[in-house]
């Protein structure tokens, strides 16, 4: 059965008002170009990279410019509606999970409103799971599955992660328990540490404790752990090198504490030859052709058995 489509659907859009940061708008439904297929939304999750967007501080509108009307929103799940051309036919009616890229550099239709169009390559078929469960199956899971093929790119036996006690850091408890990677988790409060004890994380670290940086040492020689993945930026990326081995690595992917980097020790850049740079989930290696279609089916294969959880 084929769909009527509205001309027009509601969105959260970005305000004009920075008080709003963003408001319901009546807006043209968007058309599937060539390769892209038109979705009905059923469910979308907020993001700290979807708020850092809605609010002009992600990394794309350095990179864009764009016009009203901006809907934020990078993924979601939902109904596939309508096909653009060279779309394969059998994805018509399925049930989906997606990703959302940018159309050109001057508009963009995220995934916080009722249709959106996206790539029919990142339109992965969910069967009969939940939406809530597979809305949310690109930024962080896939950044998971980035973390441990980096990890094991780089010939490291662990990982350092900071902002454990998000999301995202508990599906990485769990992925690497099950992987088998060391897991050194770094949070900001005690209580945190005891949540993610309880999903069976066996290394916590208090960043604010006294003996942090020592206490890091410790643990990354003892377990081998050469690479650190850190949300927070700020001065806490000065402790991490310090406390990481030499010629560790340090990739920020986030900006949680909204303050620039700061405190590195000029001798672990250079006598140490410690590492800092940059971790762009949309560029990592998990989405080469050869690894993409291995991680989704990983991870739905985890959401069926209750290994992982989108939303909780």
């Amino acid at each position: 059965m084929v769909e009527k489509i509205p001309l027009e659907m509601k969105a959260l859009v970005r305000s004009s008002d920075p008080a709003k940061v963003v408001e319901v708008a009546a807006v043209p439904v968007p058309k599937p170009d060539n390769g892209q297929v038109l979705i009905r939304v059923e469910a979308c999750p907020i993001n700290p990279s979807d708020e850092a967007f809605a609010v002009g501080l992600y990394g794309l509108n350095e990179q864009m410019t764009l016009k009203p009307p901006i809907i934020p929103g990078f993924e979601g799940s939902g109904v596939v509606v309508g096909l653009g051309a060279d779309v394969p036919a059998e994805l018509m009616n399925q049930r989906v999970a997606f990703s959302v890229n940018p159309h050109g550099k001057e508009k963009w239709s995220g995934s916080w409103a009722q249709y959106v169009c996206a790539d029919s390559k990142v339109c992965v078929p969910v069967g009969d799971l939940p939406f809530e469960e597979t809305c949310g199956l690109f930024v962080n899971p896939v950044t998971v599955m980035g973390f441990l093929l980096e990890a094991k790119t780089r010939k490291s036996k662990g990982i350092v992660h900071t902002a454990a006690a998000s999301s995202l850091g508990k599906m990485l408890v769990k992925m690497c328990l099950k992987e088998g990677v060391e897991l050194i988790n770094v949070v900001r409060r005690d209580a945190q540490g005891e949540e993610l004890r309880k999903l069976g994380a066996k290394h916590v670290l208090n960043q604010n404790a006294p003996g942090f940086v020592q206490q890091l040492s410790q643990l990354t020689n003892t377990l081998d752990v050469s690479l650190c993945f850190d949300a927070v930026s700020g001065p806490l990326v000065g402790k991490l090198l310090a406390g990481m081995p030499n010629g560790s690595t340090v990739l920020v992917y986030g900006g949680l504490d909204q303050s620039p980097i700061a405190g590195i020790d000029t001798r672990d850049i250079t006598f140490r030859e410690k590492k800092l740079a940059g971790f762009w989930m949309s560029k990592a290696d998990i989405f080469k052709p050869e690894e993409f279609p291995k991680a989704m089916k990983t991870i739905l294969d985890d959401i069926k058995l209750s290994l992982i959880h989108i939303c909780r």
